[in-house]
């Protein structure tokens, strides 16, 4: 069974979805017709989405093809065009001079996706 782990930033109004292996069909019934395929030379995708069910929450979705795709490299850089999405939204910048935010997004990120791959996301 696929399932589709939903993580809370707290201090950012949007959510975080992770999932590996997950059906495009699966994807559509909770999040709607704009999930598609994921592109053959794909591992990894961010998608920025609305969840339809069972409320409607808007956030970011970081969706896998498998969880041997789940590698450091793929988690590292699925995670910050995550948290890009998260601080596009927020109209947040990044700076040399202002990093940490970002670079705690990230980190929170990509900590969620080892959760998920790792088996101790609830």
């Amino acid at each position: 069974m696929t399932t589709i782990h939903e993580f809370d930033p707290q201090i950012y109004p949007r959510l975080l979805w992770v999932t590996y292996g997950c059906p495009t069909a699966v994807l559509k019934d909770m999040f709607g017709d704009d999930v598609q395929d994921m592109d053959k030379a794909s591992n990894a995708e961010v998608i920025n989405c609305r969840r339809m069910k069972p409320d409607v929450r808007g956030g970011v979705l970081i969706r896998f093809r498998n969880k041997s795709e789940m590698t450091m490299e793929n988690i590292a850089h699925e995670s910050a065009h995550a948290a890009l999405e998260i601080f596009d939204y927020v109209n947040a910048r990044i700076s040399s001079d202002n990093q940490e935010p970002f670079a705690y997004l990230v980190g929170w990120i990509a900590d969620c996706c080892n959760k998920v791959k790792k088996g101790e996301a609830k």
